[in-house]
């Protein structure tokens, strides 16, 4: 449970409008006015034992993640069509499922849930669905997450640079807009790996 519990707070604090166009679509001229969907495939580890608790978490928080971003919005969902967030860039609100009720949550996007200690850029790279990805490192007091992202999957930044909720505003400034295709979040409890398969 306590796995459970801590998941559904970290999904509500990290990033994450539809689009009828295909995943990983660039063939845009303009490479920060990237509109469509990535699906991540979830990996959760027990840090302290490296134990694979995936299955024990799927059946809660789903085991896919099918995200939807435009220039100003983003909505996701779980593989059977569950809502997981929702991001309106207009009223700066994030929207989320409460996991006991299931009633929507609303939260102002201006609130910073964690502070962010350190942004840094890390040397290397690593290929994901044929891309070649940078990785980014942000640091909070309770988490660090690796970020690989590719310049050719990005939005403009400057239209999230009020979404301080998850520290998604930062991200955005430090990788110039780029959309992670993966993502490694680090805490005492578990390890979560996020990875673009489409």
């Amino acid at each position: 449970m306590k796995y459970i519990t801590l998941i559904i707070v970290t999904l509500a604090t990290l990033f994450s409008c539809s689009s009828s166009e295909p995943a990983i679509n660039t063939d845009s001229t303009n490479k920060k006015d990237f509109s469509g969907k990535i699906v991540y495939q979830y990996d959760f580890r027990d840090t302290k034992s490296g134990n694979n608790i995936t299955d024990q978490l799927s059946g809660v928080i789903g085991s896919e993640q099918h995200y939807f971003i435009n220039s100003n919005n983003y909505k996701a969902f779980d593989e059977d069509g569950n809502l997981v967030q929702l991001y309106n860039a207009e009223s700066n609100k994030y929207y989320f499922p409460n996991p006991n009720t299931g009633k929507i949550m609303e939260i102002d996007a201006s609130f910073m849930m964690s502070e962010i200690i350190s942004v840094t850029k890390l040397e290397g790279t690593e290929t994901i669905l044929g891309k070649t990805c940078k990785i980014l490192v942000v640091a909070t007091k309770t988490d660090e997450t690796t970020y690989f992202y590719s310049d050719e999957i990005a939005v403009d930044p400057s239209n999230f640079s009020q979404h301080k909720f998850g520290g998604w505003n930062e991200y955005m400034k430090a990788s110039n807009g780029a959309l992670p295709l993966k993502y490694i979040l680090k805490n005492e409890q578990y390890t979560w790996t996020s990875t673009a398969v489409a």
